[in-house]
C-alpha cells in the first residue's frame, strides 16, 4: 500500500553525528496547498525514522485551524511495507479545528503519561497521521514534532 501523501522527503528524518542523541524533529504542513490536501481513510507520511531509534512522544501543533476536520490520528507504519502498525498509537481522534498543541493522552499506546517509553522497532519506521473524518483536510496549517532518542 503506498501513502496518499508522503512528506518524508525519501528519507530517513535523523541527522547522524555520533554526538546528538537527542533529537527534535519538526515538519510544517500546509494542508492548503492542493497536493497536500488529505481526505477521509487518506495516509500521510510525516517522518522517516531508521531503525534504533525511541520515538518518545509526538506532538501536533495546529497554527491555522481548519473549521470542518475534527477527526485525526497520528501513528506509525513499516516503512518498507508501508503497513500501519498503529494508526493511532500516538495521537487519537484530534481535532483541527482550533488553533492549539496537542500531545499524547492518556490511554494511547505509545502515551508517556501512561508511563511507556515510547516507540522502538528494529526497522524503519514512518510516524503517519490518517484522517477519520468525513471532511478533507484543506484548510490547517499544522507543525507536527517527533521527539527522539537514537539508541544507536
Amino acid at each position: 500500500m503506498a501513502y496518499d501523501i508522503d512528506l518524508t522527503d525519501n528519507g530517513a528524518s535523523l541527522a547522524w553525528d555520533g554526538i546528538n542523541r537527542q533529537v527534535v524533529l519538526k515538519k510544517t504542513v500546509d494542508f492548503s496547498v492542493a497536493a497536500n490536501n488529505l481526505a477521509q481513510n487518506k495516509v500521510a507520511a510525516l517522518f522517516n525514522i531508521p531503525a534504533g531509534v525511541l520515538i518518545e512522544e509526538v506532538l501536533m501543533v495546529v497554527k491555522t485551524g481548519d473549521a470542518q476536520v475534527s477527526d485525526v490520528h497520528i501513528g506509525i507504519a513499516t516503512a518498507s511495507t508501508q503497513a500501519t502498525i498503529s494508526a493511532d498509537g500516538f495521537l487519537n481522534s484530534l481535532s483541527m479545528v482550533t488553533a492549539g498543541c496537542i500531545r499524547d493522552l492518556a490511554g494511547e499506546t505509545y502515551s508517556k503519561q501512561d508511563g511507556t517509553a515510547g516507540y522502538y522497532t528494529l526497522v524503519d519506521c514512518d510516524i503517519i497521521l490518517t484522517n477519520v473524518d468525513a471532511d478533507t483536510i484543506n484548510g490547517a496549517i499544522v507543525d507536527f514534532y517527533a521527539i527522539c532518542i537514537d539508541l544507536n
